[in-house]
């Protein structure tokens, strides 16, 4: 009789808790296959991991979002390509991100404003992740032209993309006169319309008065996006704007220490010096309805229990770490309100968060018979822009009571009395004339 023995289990080797987990790994189109975002079985967030330099870089997005994850991974990603080159730790005079860095420093100081951090926004957004450390004197027009195809895929406008290509000559330039490269590849030429003359769509009276009573509707009901509740936030967000001619882009900066109240009583209205987040940082002066908007505003913000102070942003204060993420709240939940008011499905208008500005602006050529110059001063922009884009939509009958607004009272007045005058100088010569007769 053969015995058999018992054969010891073997234990299976337990994996390292952060270990991705394999069907929760995702990664980001458009970029490095290397870079991934995962959950692990050590956290309930998810994680973000890429290969660089000879390492994995390994981070957690202290997020549940698979979408605010990549976001966050996207940035650690380019924030990493960057600390390369502000630290110069390429071993290469010659690497793209060196040379550019340098061309940078030494420009900031002689440039305008404006055209520096538009350049820079553009070099750190797509420039730079594509050439990376790549020696400069390297780079051929296949490579500029594979750039472009880049761009054209995430659907940049062509005078954008051309845009990307002087802040790229640029900096070869700066190479040549430093004798990093010999000279200038041949440069793709940016096929396209570069300029498009849009008309955007702005809300009439009725259907603004139609979005804010909407928004009313909704904050009343307690109506939720994803997990953010609408409030009347979005009430006075959307009259704020309308009264005071500011683009979305400025919600992502404007605070409580940018406002200030000028005038009393009836006379009374607001005054924004908040940053420039496009063209100039002209002082605005908001309609006066907004002096009582944002008092409404601020008492909702103290009754949500949302902090108020000078430095604390007006709009959305709970979300102060990432203004981005704040911006993208908003967009939901106007997209929201938009949609429950029925307008676009009505009109066949395409309403967005901007459409407020383009409302604004309506208004004051409709009925406040503002001049352009004066309108575009105040809204920041210039009276080219509000011709193009802003007043494109405006038709002569809107503007007939403009046209007509001319005192005839006083003209047909002055009229009349030279009539008058003509007629008794006319009857007196013909007395005078009688007389001399007889």
């Amino acid at each position: 009789m053969t015995t058999k023995t018992a054969v010891p289990a073997v234990n299976k080797p337990v994996k390292n808790r952060l270990t991705p987990i394999a069907e929760s790994i995702e990664r980001i189109r458009g970029y490095p296959s290397t870079l991934i975002v995962y959950k692990t079985n050590a956290s309930k967030y998810y994680w973000v991991r890429f290969f660089f330099n000879g390492k994995n870089r390994i981070k957690t997005t202290k997020s549940e979002s698979s979408k605010d994850a990549k976001t966050f991974a996207i940035q650690f990603y380019k924030d990493a390509l960057l600390d390369v080159s502000a630290s110069r730790k390429s071993n290469k005079r010659n690497a793209f991100s060196v040379v550019a860095n340098q061309f940078f420093e030494t420009t900031e100081r002689n440039s305008n404003s404006k055209t520096y951090k538009s350049d820079i926004n553009r070099y750190r957004q797509n420039i730079l992740p594509f050439f990376k450390q790549q020696d400069i004197e390297t780079i051929t027009n296949a490579q500029l032209n594979e750039f472009v195809e880049e761009l054209h895929k995430t659907k940049i406008k062509p005078a954008t993309i051309k845009h990307h290509i002087v802040v790229l000559r640029k900096i070869m330039k700066y190479a040549i006169a430093n004798q990093l490269m010999p000279n200038l590849p041949v440069f793709p030429r940016i096929t396209g319309r570069l300029q498009t003359s849009v008309k955007r769509d702005y809300l009439t009276k009725d259907e603004y008065e139609k979005v804010v009573k909407t928004a009313e509707k909704l904050a009343a009901a307690k109506v939720k996006v994803r997990t953010q509740t609408i409030t009347l936030q979005m009430k006075y967000l959307i009259q704020f704007m309308v009264n005071s001619f500011i683009r979305p882009s400025d919600l992502r900066v404007l605070k409580h220490k940018h406002i200030k109240k000028r005038g009393e009583g009836r006379d009374a209205w607001l005054t924004l010096n908040h940053p420039a987040t496009k063209t100039n940082a002209n002082e605005v002066q908001a309609m006066p309805a907004t002096v009582g908007i944002y008092a409404s505003l601020v008492q909702q913000l103290k009754d949500e229990k949302l902090p108020t102070k000078p430095d604390d942003y007006v709009f959305f204060p709970q979300i102060r770490e990432n203004r981005t993420t704040a911006m993208e709240v908003i967009s939901r939940l106007f997209k929201k309100i938009i949609e429950e008011s029925k307008i676009e499905e009505k009109t066949g208008k395409k309403i967005t968060l901007y459409g407020l500005r383009h409302t604004a602006i309506m208004f004051r050529l409709i009925i406040g018979n503002v001049d352009t110059l004066v309108l575009s001063r105040n809204a920041r922009t210039s009276q080219n822009m509000i011709d193009k884009f802003y007043a494109s939509h405006l038709t002569t009958d809107q503007v007939r009571r403009q046209l007509h607004n001319i005192p005839y009272k006083e003209v047909i007045k002055k009229i009349s009395t030279k009539k008058v005058t003509a007629k008794k100088t006319s009857a007196t010569t013909k007395t005078s004339s009688k007389t001399i007769q007889k």
